[in-house]
């Protein structure tokens, strides 16, 4: 182990080392953080115990999400998507009933914190897209309908030079409620057969030099013709591009962008 060096010695933890004495002489190592064991039961660590279950809920809720969306998400996410939204959705947990460490998961506690949110976030689809989209559902949540009355030309900002046509794609991500159980020490999900499913509904190719009006795209839940009350509808709208050769469209993969539009 390294001994300290020089006139003048210290104890204390300064710059990721640890300087102490030990059996007369002053030594420097690489500082530790506690063990796993030590967080667990230490009640000097009861709150990094707190914060660390509830990131793991949070993960656990960003992994259904991704899970939901499935190819599609992955189509228009960027590196750090997973992380992002694991972030976002740590701010769903901060809001919910319950003591820290064990507060309830539940998308409707914080819906704001999901809606909006960019797959890519270096390209977020409200820049590329500014149509204003409608979401409804009817009474038990079983279809979902995204109209948007008017997409103007115009609207379509940083529209690739050689791209003839757009094409809005919808995306659906079932998640259920969480809550903490403590006889298992962790988090279970309330209803496993409606959590982490997807849909996607994608519009015709539209041109892109005229004005569109009363697009509409629909959603249907997969598992079940009645949404229970425990689980929450992430709707996403994205947009890609494609350009026409001969008769044939190709998909263009530089400018394309999706983001969370509703939470129903």
């Amino acid at each position: 182990m390294p001994k300290q060096e020089g006139i003048f010695k210290f104890k204390g933890t300064l710059q990721g080392r640890c300087y102490y004495q030990l059996n007369g002489e002053y030594v420097v190592r690489k500082a530790v953080g506690p063990s796993r064991e030590r967080i667990n039961t230490d009640p000097a660590f009861v709150n990094v115990k707190a914060n660390n279950q509830e990131f793991t809920a949070a993960a656990q809720l960003s992994k259904a999400i991704r899970r939901g969306l499935g190819a599609t998400g992955k189509a228009f996410q960027d590196t750090y998507m997973a992380s992002r939204l694991t972030g976002r959705c740590r701010k769903v947990i901060q809001k919910g009933s319950g003591a820290l460490g064990e507060r309830e998961v539940n998308l409707f506690n914080n819906p704001n914190a999901i809606i909006g949110f960019p797959l890519k976030k270096d390209l977020p689809f409200q820049q590329i897209y500014t149509a204003k989209a409608v979401v409804n559902s009817n009474t038990n949540r079983s279809i979902i309908t995204i109209n948007i009355p008017k997409s103007e030309q115009l609207n379509h900002n940083q529209t690739p030079e050689n791209a003839t046509h757009s094409q809005l794609i919808a995306a659906l991500s079932t998640v259920s409620n969480s809550i903490w159980q403590s006889y298992k020490n962790e988090y279970i999900t309330e209803d496993s057969n409606n959590n982490a499913l997807g849909a996607v509904v994608q519009s015709q190719p539209l041109l892109c030099k005229i004005d569109h009006h009363n697009i509409s795209l629909q959603l249907q839940h997969p598992n079940t013709n009645n949404t229970p009350t425990n689980v929450a509808h992430t709707i996403w709208l994205g947009i890609t591009y494609l350009k026409q050769q001969h008769n044939a469209l190709e998909r263009l993969k530089t400018t394309q962008a999706m983001a969370c539009i509703a939470v129903i």
